[in-house]
């Protein structure tokens, strides 16, 4: 080789960075003959490994909606990790239950536990480094990435006199940056609107104590935000003889919080789902699929997969009323005859209410008393998340989709769908199967209750109100009336969206065509772009011509829009990052690294 070393970036080092950063070292380690190899790992903060969303600083009051038993930063397949003794999270709790004595797979933990874990793996990672490769870390926002007879360049900001640091002959990137841009971004300059929370304790400092605070987005951040301007500020929880929690005021909260979203409902909160049998897909499966017809591969969501999906919720539904009444529903091929048996179920039981898909999906909250009925609506979901999912036919048709998912991801990715039936799911069907699937811990739907049972929480405004702007911000709704509030907090994930709000390091991507759009198309058919950029199943960003550049991969949220539910801790789910790390491992040690890059270059 007539290199001297090889040059590696990977952009982002929260879990899909580290996840990259480990294959890449444990293919390494294995290779034949070692070359010596850098490797620049560029993160925002100093939380390597955990990223923001799981840094270790953050207050121990945000929980994840992920139950312990699920959490595993090492992969079962091979090569082994570069470690000695690589541990699951569960593994890695159980030898602290000095500090964690009640965790165990069956509870979630909080955010910043998570984040130790995986920093401590980093960690892991850097001391067990073989000496052939060296590792260099970055704190800094990388603001652009530019391509040269060298490789790339990439600027990193890591102060603010505007001086980046530049990192040079750059030969292969992994870019894993999370959320490029933000929601709303012409409102960013006014002082009384947050676009962003976290980390909550630095965006959310500037809420007066005593003021009206209006939230948008109902959804995880939203708790968050909440629990951040509540207990976050000295707020207690006791808990009466119920199990229930009652929240004291500590008199430093914002005297209401105005939650609202399109849909004006909350997520449905899950317990424990470790462990428990599930009914497997009988309807929304590879071999009813297959039966569908498709324009040049693309799916119809309404009309060829929502039905399979709506019998499969259907079925899950009613095996567990069926149970609860000491009886067994027939799931038979022929959906006529289950549906039979459900017309003859209800003719015996008329007092039980018929299971609605598109009801249940949607949510019913009276619009007449919003903030009564949203207060009904978070009792009830608590108490069948309690009762779980082997005996709650409503918590086990919550958790359906979770069990749908994958076949579902393997449809949609790549342009799976027809453009405008993808269109028709993003805009309508996506948020309401997160909303029901993916919702919080029991015990922070407890604590919503509480605050909001303190006067905290007012949800009279919730359900897609009117917002004007003047001096103030004021909500609106359909019964006309009005709240001015003092500050606007911006409780949603923002979602790639190139053509709106690219931000410094995907403009300067675009500028060079480096990355294009992505456009999904169907002769005959309007296009769809879903706001990503446009990649191979690879994660190699395309041209115009459809050529990969294989020298640059993405994996995470800026492939979005491709893919399907991107989960930040998942190995299994999306996984770029171990073909990535194999495909490069193969090409340092085959080809100069010189003509590897003038090869793949636009």
């Amino acid at each position: 080789m007539s290199q001297e070393k090889m040059r590696i970036a990977i952009v982002g080092l929260g879990p899909k960075g580290l996840y990259g950063l480990e294959r890449l070292l444990a293919n390494l380690a294995e290779a034949e003959y070692p070359f010596p190899t850098e490797i620049h790992l560029f993160n925002k903060s100093d939380s390597f490994g955990a990223g923001e969303i799981y840094n270790p600083a953050q207050p121990s009051y945000l929980k994840m909606n992920y139950v312990n038993g699920y959490i595993n930063m090492w992969p079962e397949q091979k090569p082994k990790p570069n470690v000695p003794h690589p541990k699951s999270f569960v593994e890695w709790l159980n030898e602290r239950k000095d500090e964690f004595p009640n965790d165990s797979e069956y509870t979630f933990s909080s955010r910043a536990t998570v984040g130790r874990y995986l920093s401590e793996g980093f960690n892991e990672l850097l001391e067990n480094c073989p000496e052939h490769i060296s590792i260099f870390k970055h704190v800094g926002d990388v603001i652009g990435i530019e391509q040269n007879e060298d490789g790339y360049s990439v600027d990193c900001k890591v102060s603010d006199d505007n001086v980046p640091l530049r990192v040079n002959a750059i030969q292969n990137l992994l870019i894993a940056t999370g959320h490029p841009c933000i929601n709303d971004a012409d409102l960013v300059a006014q002082d009384t609107h947050i676009d962003f929370i976290y980390p909550v304790d630095l965006r959310l400092k500037g809420i007066s104590s005593g003021s009206k605070v209006a939230i948008k987005g109902m959804g995880l951040t939203f708790i968050d935000a909440v629990l951040a301007l509540t207990e976050g500020r000295g707020g207690k929880f006791v808990a009466d003889e119920t199990g229930d929690l009652i929240y004291t005021k500590s008199g430093m909260e914002p005297e209401v919080l105005y939650p609202f979203s399109k849909s004006g409902m909350l997520m449905i909160p899950r317990g424990n789902t470790y462990g428990k049998s599930s009914l497997a897909p009988f309807y929304f499966n590879k071999e009813s699929v297959e039966y569908s017809e498709t324009l040049e591969g693309k799916y119809d969501f309404e009309h060829q997969l929502l039905p399979l999906i709506e019998q499969d919720f259907t079925v899950v539904y009613y095996s567990k009323l069926f149970s609860s009444k000491g009886l067994k529903l027939e799931v038979l091929k022929d959906y006529a005859e289950v549906e039979f048996q459900i017309e003859n179920f209800h003719e015996q039981n008329p007092d039980l209410p018929r299971f609605d898909f598109y009801s249940f999906l949607e949510g019913t909250i009276s619009d007449g008393e919003l903030n009564k009925s949203t207060l009904e609506f978070i009792r009830m979901s608590i108490q069948e998340a309690e009762r779980g999912v082997e005996e709650s036919a409503f918590a086990a048709a919550a958790d359906a989709w979770r069990h749908l998912s994958d076949l579902f991801n393997e449809l949609y990715s790549f342009g799976g769908l027809k453009p405008q039936s993808q269109k028709t799911f993003l805009e309508k069907y996506a948020g309401h199967l997160n909303r029901i699937s993916y919702g919080p811990p029991i015990e922070n739907m407890k604590k919503i209750e509480a605050i909001a049972k303190a006067g905290l929480i007012d949800f009279s405004f919730s359900q897609n109100p009117e917002i004007s702007y003047s001096s103030k911000t004021i909500l609106s709704n359909n019964k006309e009336e009005k709240v001015s509030v003092d500050f606007l907090v911006d409780a949603r994930v923002p979602k790639i969206q190139l053509h709106r709000c690219a931000g410094p390091l995907y403009s300067t991507l675009l500028e060079q065509n480096l990355i294009i759009p992505y456009v999904n198309r169907l002769e005959g058919r309007l296009d769809f772009r879903p706001g990503c950029l446009a990649i191979n199943e690879k994660g190699n960003p395309l041209d115009e011509t459809g050529w990969a550049n294989e020298t640059i991969t993405f994996t995470g949220t800026p492939t979005e829009g491709l893919t399907y539910d991107n989960d930040s801790l998942s190995r299994q789910r999306n996984d770029f990052v171990s073909d990535w790390a194999k495909d490069l491992t193969k090409k340092i040690l085959q080809e100069e690294p010189e003509t590897q890059l003038r090869s793949n270059s636009i």
